[in-house]
């Protein structure tokens, strides 16, 4: 597996769906699947074209799966297999952390240092990590948040990316 070079310079919004993307490799590589996995993910990608994120927080503390250090459902830690329980936990949070941290204080280090978490764990599991440029061509804006896309937007990064929504496999 070659080396990661992590980038440069990447809005929240970025960070956020670039975490995403991990946690859905992660997934896909373990054949991990579970409706409320699912629910999450469209969550964090979601955030790429969020204009109330505080809105959008809300949303996602409503989830089945939340990644806020709740527990997870027992049903849903049945579709991980025994030996990759605690990196999915692990990434499972830090994933969600990248887009909540900063979300009602001051911008810090913190949504960059979970998003390399996230990278980080990828790699001790030798799945490979997505490209992470291709975000920062799609997802504009200025420091710290950048600003919304649109859905036609994020659904064709997604597509370009090789993700597929269960329920729709034509859009994200």
């Amino acid at each position: 597996m070659k080396k990661y070079t992590f980038p440069r310079k990447m809005t929240v919004r970025q960070m956020q769906v670039g975490a995403a993307l991990c946690l859905w490799k992660f997934c896909l590589t373990m054949k991990i699947n579970h409706t409320s996995i699912d629910e999450l993910l469209c969550h964090l990608f979601s955030v790429a074209t969020a204009e109330d994120l505080a809105e959008w927080d809300t949303r996602g503390s409503l989830l089945a799966v939340t990644g806020r250090g709740d527990p997870i459902p027992e049903i849903v830690l049945k579709a991980v297999p025994e030996e990759h329980v605690d990196s999915f936990q692990r990434l499972l949070e830090s994933c969600v952390e990248v887009g909540i941290v900063d979300l009602y204080g001051a911008s810090t280090g913190l949504p960059a240092k979970f998003f390399g978490d996230c990278i980080r764990t990828l790699q001790r599991e030798h799945v490979e990590v997505p490209n992470m440029a291709a975000i920062q061509e799609y997802c504009k804006g200025a420091e710290p948040w950048g600003e919304p896309v649109q859905c036609e937007e994020l659904n064709l990064l997604l597509r370009n990316m090789g993700y597929r929504h269960p329920d729709n496999p034509e859009t994200a």
